[in-house]
């Protein structure tokens, strides 16, 4: 059985496991397709704050290349708090782990190396393992940073690599 056949059934088998924040609009199931969702979300938030006349800075974040630059032992923590079975885990390293690739450039191919990080580029399994690699970084409302519409936070908004930070000053009116 290949590789692909393994995630997808890791994918239907632990998919709560590796469920992340509702502020994650990409590379999720039942989730848009399109940035028009994410970008809504941030628009209604500063709009908020905008009525309210309060002042909100916003930082933007593009983690270009962000696949390949996953460290394997931060996300195999974070797989083993999600509680997925050990089993699992050895197989995923395994796979992560004895990756071995090769450039191709022009017709000419490199000698095959060990990639030491990174998710699989159009790995089946690599976008959900990419969103609960930043899912910590989304999940700001823990610590009271960002904005909040209401007990709703809205402070951490992420499509796929591109993540928005929208954060109040402390002597805001709301």
């Amino acid at each position: 059985m290949g590789s692909c056949w393994i995630t997808l059934i890791v994918l239907f088998q632990f998919g709560d496991e590796l469920q992340t924040t509702q502020l994650q609009f990409g590379f999720k199931a039942k989730s848009s397709t399109n940035l028009g969702l994410c970008t809504f979300a941030l628009k209604e938030a500063l709009s908020y704050y905008a009525t309210n006349q309060s002042n909100v800075f916003c930082t933007f974040l593009d983690a270009t290349k962000a696949f390949g630059r996953i460290d394997y032992c931060k996300l195999f923590r974070l797989l083993l708090k999600r509680d997925l079975p050990a089993c699992i885990l050895r197989v995923l390293l395994c796979f992560y782990t004895n990756n071995f690739v090769r450039v191709s450039w022009c017709g000419l191919f490199s000698e095959y190396f060990l990639a030491t990080n990174g998710v699989k580029q159009g790995g089946v399994l690599s976008p959900v393992l990419f969103c609960v690699y930043i899912d910590d970084l989304v999940r700001l409302s823990n610590a009271n940073v960002g904005c909040f519409i209401g007990s709703n936070y809205a402070g951490a908004l992420a499509y796929a690599d591109d993540c928005s930070l929208p954060l109040l000053l402390r002597y805001a009116r709301c």
